[in-house]
């Protein structure tokens, strides 16, 4: 009979939890990936125009890599049920180097927007398969700061992509960002095959830093772990029905800090255009907001170990939504730089707070159906921001939109200070039961 090791209970103390383990299994692939993903970001809606599109449809294109995300989560947990981690993030970095291809070599919108869809659907499968193996992995008292470091491998390639083809493009044309996006891709997949699955390497470290230690098989994770691969996972569908409750209130406060994230990402270039700014400023504005972002990742997370995941959520909520209602007395470029500054330094200090808490939430065993469902949700936030600021921009006018935006900002925060707790122990949440 297997023994009941609790993996959320279990703190080794020794070099096992130092995040270095991961730095070349988990988090080189991941930077590598965001920032393959990341080149296309810049050329999209150009290339899109390139092939005839007017400027609504280049934007429902750019947009695709976020509904490829949102329509890959669910199916992303099935494959990963079936493959595992390490071969699904293999299939997704091949997908996303077909999808780039597909994009490229086609000569219609319509190919390229098959092509930026599959990319969005790639870049599902490979965060889910490296959130579950992360949740897997790490011990709970390291779990925020790895989230984290993983949150900022995503910022660093949101950085590093446009960095990278900005040149590329200047001397070669559109097409060359698309060819640097399928060249990254190939070479995450490459390094994946190479590399021993990270799993292995945990359990030959464990076996020997424990050899000696007093501890016996029942005391260490693999064992748990073992015993984990002869239970059958649950089906999405059970998954689905047993997370409601959660899905339902935790995970719409959660959708609130993805629809705020996103909607910083359309508002400042809006509220730039509307106050005159040229197109220059605003890039540089939009710039050095990205480059803040990556300030506070490893703080978010040391925060979350050390006091609870409420004591970075909410300050981020918050804090965005502020931001936004800050905008409605900017008048000029140096207003907006000063508030897309703030707005960043509350979107960083927020880096890995929707992967802790989703792997706080996921089952013991099995975790990934779970944390599909509850990205889902997540990225339901992140893709309906544009459709809601486009929305309420024209019926009310952009600061009405910026005012609604900070609402339900306030709301989500609302939720996640009162629902957390319900579902996390007091050692989690930072806060105790209600």
């Amino acid at each position: 009979m297997c023994p009941k090791v609790s993996r959320r209970g279990w703190v080794y103390t020794g070099r096992m939890n130092q995040l270095r383990r991961y730095a070349v299994p988990i988090f080189l692939p991941a930077l590598l990936f965001a920032t393959a993903e990341a080149c296309l970001v810049p050329v999209l809606p150009a290339r899109a125009v390139e092939l005839g599109a007017d400027t609504a449809l280049a934007g429902l294109i750019a947009g695709m890599l976020m509904i490829g995300q949102v329509l890959g989560d669910l199916p992303s947990s099935w494959l990963v049920a079936r493959l595992g981690e390490q071969r699904t993030m293999i299939v997704a970095a091949a997908l996303g180097a077909v999808g780039a291809a597909v994009a490229v070599i086609g000569s219609s919108v319509t190919v390229l927007l098959i092509g930026t869809l599959l990319v969005g659907m790639a870049a599902a499968a490979f965060n889910l398969a490296r959130h579950a193996l992360l949740t897997e992995l790490v011990p709970v008292s390291h779990r925020a700061r790895a989230m984290s470091v993983l949150g900022g491998t995503v910022r660093g390639g949101l950085f590093l992509g446009p960095m990278l083809v900005a040149p590329l493009v200047a001397w070669l044309g559109s097409t060359s960002a698309f060819l640097a996006s399928i060249v990254l891709s190939i070479l995450v997949a490459v390094l994946l095959l190479v590399m021993p699955d990270p799993e292995v390497l945990l359990r030959a470290g464990l076996d020997a830093e424990t050899t000696g230690s007093g501890l016996t098989s029942a005391d260490r994770p693999d064992t748990a772990h073992t015993c984990d691969a002869m239970t059958s996972a649950p089906s999405l569908w059970q998954t689905l029905v047993d997370s409601r409750h959660v899905l339902a209130t935790m995970g719409l406060g959660i959708a609130s800090v993805q629809l705020l994230r996103a909607s910083r990402q359309v508002i400042l270039p809006l509220w730039g255009t509307h106050i005159g700014a040229d197109p220059e400023t605003i890039a540089l504005i939009m710039g050095v907001a990205g480059a803040v972002d990556l300030a506070l990742f490893y703080v978010s997370g040391q925060l979350m170990d050390r006091f609870g995941r409420l004591w970075v959520v909410l300050p981020t909520l918050l804090g965005l939504a502020l931001t936004h209602l800050a905008l409605l007395p900017v008048h000029g470029p140096w207003g907006l730089m000063v508030t897309a500054t703030l707005m960043s330094l509350a979107n960083g200090l927020g880096s890995g707070i929707i992967m802790t808490m989703g792997a706080d939430l996921a089952p013991e065993h099995h975790p990934a159906a779970f944390l599909g469902a509850w990205r889902l949700v997540a990225d339901a936030g992140s893709a309906s921001s544009p459709l809601i600021l486009a929305g309420l921009t024209a019926a009310a006018g952009i600061a009405a939109s910026a005012a609604v935006m900070a609402g339900l900002g306030i709301v989500g925060a609302w939720m996640l200070w009162h629902f957390t707790p319900k579902f996390l122990p007091p050692e989690l949440s930072g806060r105790g039961r209600v």
